[in-house]
C-alpha cells in the first residue's frame, strides 16, 4: 500500500508532468459554482472555453438546478438570500430573502416535475429546523414545516418526488476541535425521510451511539431513487471514524468502509458528495482529498490528491465526475472498479466554493 506522502507526490508528478490524456474542448459540460474572483464572492459559469462570473448579494453556497433550465443559488449558511440565475445570462440574478427569522441553511431541492422547491432553513435563535415549500418560479413561501431537530442542511427529492430526504447536522455551532461539540446535550444528528405533500415526518434515521460525533450534512441519490449516499463531519477528531456511508430507505443506515488514514485522509470532513451509477464520490476540502466507493459491493476505491477539492457532481456519461477545487482546478474523473483516475483537467482564475452543478 501507498503511503500518504507517496500518494500525494505521485498526483502532483502525473499533473505537472502534463501526462494527462488529451480531452477535446467541445466534450466538456457547462458547470456552475459559487465562487471567489479577484477577491469578490460571487459565482461563475465555466466552459472549457470560457470563465462567466457573476454578482451575488453575498457567499454563495450550493446550486440546484430548477425545472425551467434556470439556476437557484444559495446563500451560504446562515444565508439571508436566494438567487436564481439564468446560465445563458448570468448576470441577470432575481433574488428573495429567507423567511421570517430563518436562515438559509445553503441547501434547497427542486421536485423531478420542476413544480416544488424546498429551502433548508433554521430559526436565527432557536436553530430549530425548518423545510420551506415555495414556488420554483419566483420562491414565494407556499408552506413551512418544522420536522423537530436543528441545523438541517441538504435536502433532495427521491421516489421520483414522492419522498423528501434531509440531513439534519444538529450542530449550533461547528466545533472542529478534539473533543465534543459546542452543542449543550450533544450533536443530535439525523437523517429524515419527509412526506413533500404534508410535512409529515415519515422516518427518522440515526447512527449508533458510537458515532455519535458525526455531524450528517450531505447527501446524494442513486440511480435506483431508494439508496441515498450521505456524508458527514466528525466533530471528535481525537479517533479516525467512517465519514460516508448509504441509507437505503425504510432500512438501518450503514457506514461504509474507511480507508487507512496511511492511505488517505479525509482530517474528519466529507464537504460534498455525489454519485454516478454505481460509483460514490465524496470530497474533503481539508484532507484535499477525493474518495471513491463503489455501491453495488460496498468497497473503498481508492482516491485522489488534489488540493483543497470540495465541489464534486456526476457527468453525463455512466462512471464520471466533475470536480472543482478553491485553487481554481476543474477536473473530469472516471471511477472504475479498480479505481479512479483523472482523465483530463483545466485551471482557472475562480476559487471554487464547495459544490458544483452540471447545467
Amino acid at each position: 500500500m501507498a503511503t500518504r506522502r507517496e500518494f500525494l507526490a505521485g498526483a502532483a508528478a502525473l499533473a505537472a508532468g502534463g501526462i494527462l490524456p488529451a480531452f477535446a474542448a467541445q466534450e466538456a459540460p457547462r458547470l456552475v459554482s459559487a465562487a471567489k474572483v479577484e477577491q469578490r464572492d460571487g459565482g461563475v459559469l465555466w466552459s472549457a472555453d470560457a470563465l462567466k462570473p457573476f454578482a451575488l448579494p453575498a457567499r454563495g453556497h450550493a446550486p440546484v438546478r430548477l425545472g425551467d433550465g434556470r439556476v437557484l443559488m444559495m446563500g451560504r449558511r446562515p444565508g439571508l438570500f436566494a438567487s436564481i440565475i439564468d446560465p445563458r445570462d448570468p448576470s441577470g440574478l432575481v433574488s428573495f430573502p429567507s423567511s421570517g427569522n430563518s436562515r438559509f441553511a445553503g441547501h434547497a431541492a427542486v421536485a423531478p416535475d420542476g413544480i416544488a422547491l424546498v429551502t433548508s432553513e433554521f430559526d436565527a435563535t432557536t436553530f430549530e429546523a425548518a423545510l420551506t415549500l415555495r414556488n420554483s418560479k419566483n420562491g414565494e413561501v407556499r408552506a413551512q414545516w418544522k420536522p423537530g431537530g436543528i441545523e438541517p442542511h441538504e435536502i433532495l427529492f427521491t421516489r421520483h418526488g414522492a419522498r423528501l430526504v434531509a440531513a439534519l447536522g444538529g450542530l449550533i455551532k461547528d466545533g472542529g476541535v478534539a473533543g465534543p461539540a459546542f452543542n449543550s446535550g450533544g450533536i443530535h444528528s439525523e437523517v429524515l425521510e419527509v412526506d413533500p405533500l404534508s410535512g409529515k415526518v415519515l422516518a427518522r434515521h440515526k447512527l449508533p451511539d458510537s458515532f455519535s460525533s458525526l455531524s450528517l450534512r450531505h447527501l446524494a441519490v442513486a440511480p435506483d431513487n431508494e439508496t441515498i449516499a450521505f456524508a458527514a463531519q466528525d466533530q471528535d477528531i481525537t479517533v479516525t471514524r467512517p465519514l460516508v456511508g448509504l441509507l437505503r430507505l425504510g432500512q438501518d443506515m450503514q457506514l461504509l468502509p474507511a480507508p487507512d488514514p496511511r492511505e488517505c485522509d479525509f482530517r474528519s470532513y466529507v464537504g460534498s458528495v455525489a454519485i454516478n451509477g454505481d460509483f460514490i464520490a465524496a470530497a474533503s476540502p481539508r484532507g484535499s482529498v477525493l474518495g471513491f466507493w463503489s455501491i453495488r459491493d460496498e468497497r473503498w476505491l481508492g482516491a485522489l490528491a488534489i488540493a483543497d477539492v470540495c465541489g464534486v457532481t456526476a457527468g453525463a456519461e455512466m462512471g464520471t465526475f466533475w470536480a472543482s477545487s478553491g485553487h481554481g482546478g476543474i477536473f473530469r474523473i472516471a471511477a472504475t472498479a479498480s479505481g479512479p483516475r483523472i482523465e483530463a483537467q483545466w485551471h482557472t482564475e475562480a476559487g471554487f466554493d464547495n459544490h458544483l452543478l452540471l447545467v
